[in-house]
């Protein structure tokens, strides 16, 4: 086996999974940007229009407001993520529990009416997150190590209502990027160099900032006051990455020896189409359902290149396109309570041969539900909780060449908790 070899898989794995991190829809393409729409599994969202929140989603849903509303939340993700697996090498067991970490994902949004056919809103939310961990002195370090990756989408629209039937929006998308990976030498180095670079070596170390900015536009078609139906199209985002790279392994073996060095990738984040309705059947119950499509299947290819224009690596991605599809119910109890539940799957866009453990990709099921308390007219509180529940899948991951693919099962769950505050003036 070739140092310098493993030292280009390290790189090449953590390279892929900060921008895979970006581009990953079923597991960390959030929806979490509002409790209301957690607690119904973020079904009918382009149509309901129940809080400031939707304008983030729909912007044609603010002309349904005839005055301006606030929302500021939170949600909290306590994921239960394992692989489990042994070592092609030496046997040694390879298995990891808990390796993503809890999170806050914080939300808020405001609606201005204008008139009764213009309104303006505005919001900051995460589209896509990511974090994984693993021990320093991790067998397949190379592959496993630290990801984490957090997104600020702060959102500028404005929607038109042209009659008592159709509204239209148009919003503007300030994505802000922030990643960081580390890997590590992991057994392969120190078998190599009989104990001369330890386990624990920092073998790829990546962080960069950037920011990437798109678009989203909606339509609203209302039938009457309890029967509408929304669609909404979200752009592309370019986002061109300039991070800093480096690693402990030493010049001599392929290595920066501590030295910095940039890299630069370009990363286009796919454009997605949503389909919701929302049908209020009897005087006290409602239905609404979604239809969501990401189109990943233009992610197909993975370059960086260097400060000289050479190619760092090259990868072939092959994602497919994914949806999602969520079903809701929501009884208004009374002026005071309004109670919600909904159930969603998840589609992964990632191909088997493609998976890997830092992104343990794999279809999910949600079930869900929440409540809202009105205090007054003006404010009220949302709180919602969700169950989210993978299948288990088989990942087959290369770490260097001459090696046996590290072969691995994974399996994950998770719990949402969210809590927002509601207020109209």
């Amino acid at each position: 086996m070739n140092q310098k070899n493993l030292f280009k898989r390290s790189a090449l794995a953590a390279a892929v999974a900060i921008v895979s991190s970006n581009v990953y829809a079923a597991g960390f393409q959030l929806n979490e940007y509002t409790a209301a729409g957690l607690g119904r599994s973020f079904s009918g969202e382009g149509a309901i229009a129940d809080t400031a929140a939707s304008g983030s989603r729909n912007p044609a849903t603010m002309t349904m407001f005839n005055r301006p509303a606030f929302s500021i939340g939170a949600i909290y993700v306590d994921p239960n993520v394992d692989v489990t697996g042994k070592s092609p090498v030496t046997g040694a067991d390879t298995s990891a529990s808990n390796i993503a970490p809890n999170q806050w994902i914080p939300n808020i949004h405001f609606i201005m009416p204008l008139n009764e056919q213009w309104a303006l809103g505005a919001s900051a939310t995460s589209n896509y997150g990511l974090a994984t961990e693993f021990s320093d002195n991790y067998p397949a370090g190379p592959i496993g190590g630290e990801t984490d990756l957090t997104t600020i989408n702060n959102n500028l629209s404005v929607a038109y209502r042209l009659n008592e039937h159709f509204s239209f929006g148009l919003g503007f998308d300030a994505v802000y990027a922030k990643a960081k990976i580390r890997r590590t030498a992991g057994e392969l180095v120190p078998l190599k160099t009989g104990g001369l670079l330890p386990a624990d070596t920092e073998a790829a170390k990546l962080k960069g900032n950037e920011w990437g900015y798109g678009w989203n536009a909606g339509v609203l078609y209302e039938v009457d006051d309890n029967n509408r139906y929304g669609f909404t199209y979200r752009s592309e985002v370019k986002i061109d990455f300039d991070g800093e790279y480096r690693n402990g392994i030493p010049q001599a073996l392929g290595g920066t020896g501590g030295h910095t060095v940039p890299g630069s990738l370009t990363l286009n984040l796919p454009e997605m189409w949503e389909l919701s309705g929302y049908n209020r059947v009897a005087p006290k119950w409602a239905i609404h359902y979604s239809l969501a499509y990401t189109s990943w299947s233009q992610f197909q290819e993975l370059k960086a290149t260097g400060s000289q224009g050479q190619t760092l690596f090259d990868k072939n991605e092959g994602y497919h396109d994914a949806y999602r599809i969520a079903l809701g119910t929501t009884y208004y109890y009374d002026d005071n309570w309004t109670f919600r539940t909904g159930i969603a799957f998840d589609d992964s866009p990632v191909p088997a041969d493609n998976r890997t453990i830092s992104i343990p990709d794999q279809d999910r099921f949600w079930i869900s539900a929440g409540t809202t308390y009105a205090f007054t007219k003006d404010a009220s509180v949302d709180v919602g909780v969700s169950y989210m529940h993978g299948q288990t899948v088989n990942i087959s991951e290369k770490v260097a060449d001459g090696v046996p693919n590290y072969e691995f099962q994974a399996k994950g769950t998770a719990m949402l908790y969210g809590a927002n505050f509601n207020y109209s003036f």
